[in-house]
């Protein structure tokens, strides 16, 4: 008898196993996408900081919303191009992207199309950086962390509104990383949800079921 709930627990285990990277699949890749060159990016030798960078477009994949899956623009209310705003600092270990996705039912754009609202899209904080000057005079930002998505942004696309996230690419190239500051050339911030501690919490509760069965068969 306990062979077959010994065989039913690890069955139960294995599935929450598997379904713990589907929960984790939900990827949000934010980029400049037709977006032209803009803001500013300067480096001191130390810090790197990005002002006012354009976000055109982001791609959901893996949505639990299925609706949500796909390219969406992005649209701001700084500078010309009407594209979201990215910031960053590695000084302060931030970085933010404010703007609105009307396609994921995040504002409205007014007649000069622009944002008539905006939001912050993106909060987050860096936790490593990289800095690497390319041969052909140009440079490159990398760095990784976690972040924060606006509350409205995770319920379109069909998670909950405090999912957490991991930024596990960024890349910017730039003209040379130098004090004066370039305008950014491309952008793109890749990053994935966060496995809930929910997840863990069934993991641990069938284990406990399987011990005590095998307890209860044993008395």
């Amino acid at each position: 008898m306990f062979g077959k709930l010994k065989v039913l627990g690890v069955a139960a285990v294995a599935a929450i196993l598997m379904a713990a990277p589907a929960q984790a699949a939900t990827i949000i890749d934010f980029r400049n996408g037709s977006a032209p060159a803009g803001g500013n990016v300067t480096f001191d030798g130390t810090n790197a900081i990005g002002v006012n960078l354009p976000i055109g477009l982001v791609e959901v994949f893996q949505a639990p919303n299925l609706a949500a899956n796909g390219v969406f623009q992005v649209f701001g209310t700084v500078g010309v191009t009407g594209a979201g705003d990215l910031d960053f600092n590695t000084g302060s270990n931030t970085v933010s992207i404010v703007g609105c996705i009307p396609g994921l039912g995040l504002g409205t754009l007014n007649a000069a199309g622009q944002c008539s609202q905006s939001f912050t899209l993106l909060s987050g904080t860096i936790t490593g950086e990289e800095f690497r000057v390319s041969q052909s005079g140009g440079g490159v930002v990398e760095f990784f962390g976690t972040d924060t998505k606006h509350p409205a942004l995770l319920q379109a696309i069909g998670l909950s509104p405090t999912t957490p996230f991991e930024v596990f690419a960024f890349a910017l190239t730039t003209g040379a990383l130098n004090a004066q500051g370039n305008p950014s050339i491309s952008t793109d911030i890749r990053n994935t949800a966060v496995p809930e501690p929910a997840t863990m919490m069934l993991l641990g509760t069938g284990l406990l079921a399987a011990f005590r069965a095998r307890r209860k068969q044993q008395a």
